[in-house]
């Protein structure tokens, strides 16, 4: 255990969404609402980052038009679609984006990564979802969302599909040698055949073998079962963990099940979502934090947590009256990790519903730390140095400004520590995960 530790180098990728984690954070003269769906936008995130030396830039995704949009800048640009672009204005940074197993089609999923792959020269990463949105049904021609093990149950064959279409190109099946008129290796070139329980796939690819053989494979939640589905497949788990012990227990669950599965317990890096509010003194980065809370629209926080409890609605409630425990209410087909957490740390701490609004609004409703620079990277570096993770997906509030402070003013004091790259030292996404 002792010479992994010394080996290890904390991982961090930016989770990119529009202008910030932050609900309403739009109003904020930190942010530039008329920016946001052009590549400029998106370009100075991913540069950011990439100045950095981030890992990777991480696209969420949302199949459903959030109701809150009246008063909050939630809509959603295709994450394949603008990493795509992305590949083409950076150089080392990872691209990972979204992708549901739930309406998709493996076919579909393996050639767009597989391509994405190619066009970035091996930065390519799938974050693997099943989907826990319960509009987003409609918008695919179904009456109601699957409930949450049937969802894993696909989930698990989509990626067993995915994977023997990457495969279906044998390395250096593509020949292309003009003096002898070969193009491809047909005998390097398979049909996979799958037949199972949700899919009939023949294959192979239409686009030869990916970089890196294998686009990185993440996966988003904590629930026993996603945790199953990560400790097969997964190189990266995105967590939302509050406390460090609780972070410590399931980075140990997570490094067992890899074990089982025959895996290294150090081939699953664990990265709990952070948002790091950041001024240069403390007072000043209270101030921020003030600033930007202020901003949070109720109504939309409400309509958040409303897709995040399976439909559950709050709004009746008096808000500042106690939050009330709704985890026997939780509906099947709703996620089972994330909103037990948020439920029971606001029963646990006694908040009010209205303080939990707050608290989810100002970090889409992960872990929040507001400091000096010093104190940031302390935080940060106790939760590595103590096995509580093996990294962050940092959720800057606002984009791309707390993404900016981050870089000049965290990253410097991570390196100086010795927990985090001064360079690349690979080209492709795996690469920077192993070094």
């Amino acid at each position: 255990m002792e010479s992994a530790k010394q080996q290890r180098s904390m991982h961090l990728a930016v989770f990119a969404q529009g202008l910030g984690g932050a609900h309403s954070v739009w109003k904020s003269p930190r942010t530039a609402p008329e920016r946001v769906h052009t590549l400029a936008h998106w370009a100075e995130v991913a540069r950011t980052a990439e100045e950095g030396r981030l890992d990777a830039v991480f696209i969420a995704d949302a199949l459903v038009l959030a109701d809150s949009i009246g008063s909050d800048a939630s809509e959603r640009p295709d994450p394949v679609s603008v990493l795509s672009a992305l590949s083409a204005v950076t150089s080392r940074i990872g691209l990972i984006g979204t992708s549901s197993t739930t309406y998709n089609d493996p076919f579909t999923v393996a050639r767009q990564f597989a391509t994405l792959d190619h066009l970035s020269a091996g930065r390519a990463g799938w974050n693997i979802v099943t989907t826990a949105i319960a509009g987003a049904s409609g918008n695919y021609g179904s009456a109601q969302l699957p409930e949450h093990e049937a969802r894993y149950e696909r989930g698990e064959e989509f990626v067993e599909v995915v994977l023997k279409l990457w495969d279906s190109w044998e390395p250096g099946a593509l020949v292309a040698d003009r003096a002898s008129g070969v193009y491809a290796d047909r005998d390097r070139i398979h049909e996979i055949g799958h037949q199972g329980r949700h899919f009939q796939v023949r294959g192979p690819l239409t686009i030869p073998r990916p970089p890196q053989g294998r686009p990185l494979l993440a996966q988003a939640g904590s629930s026993p079962t996603g945790l199953n589905l990560a400790a097969r497949f997964a190189d990266m788990v995105f967590t939302t963990q509050y406390e460090l012990g609780a972070s410590q227990a399931l980075t140990r669950t997570v490094r067992e099940l890899a074990a089982t599965k025959g895996r290294s317990p150090f081939d699953v890096k664990v990265l709990p979502g952070l948002t790091p509010i950041i001024g240069r003194t403390e007072a000043r980065a209270r101030d921020l934090a003030h600033e930007l809370g202020s901003l949070i629209s109720p109504e939309a926080t409400l309509s958040f947590m409303r897709q995040a409890f399976g439909g559950i609605d709050l709004s009746g409630y008096d808000l500042d009256g106690p939050f009330p425990d709704l985890r026997e209410q939780l509906p099947a087909h709703a996620g089972i990790s994330r909103p037990a957490l948020l439920i029971g740390t606001a029963v646990e701490e006694k908040l009010t519903i209205r303080q939990m609004i707050q608290r989810v609004g100002l970090s889409v409703g992960h872990r929040c730390v507001v400091g000096t620079p010093d104190q940031v990277a302390d935080d940060m570096a106790l939760w590595f140095e103590t096995h509580g993770a093996d990294g962050f997906n940092l959720i800057p509030a606002d984009l791309p400004g707390g993404l900016r402070d981050f870089v000049e003013e965290v990253v410097p004091r991570l390196q100086d520590r010795g927990l985090f790259r001064r360079e690349y030292q690979g080209r492709t996404l795996r690469e920077h995960l192993s070094d």
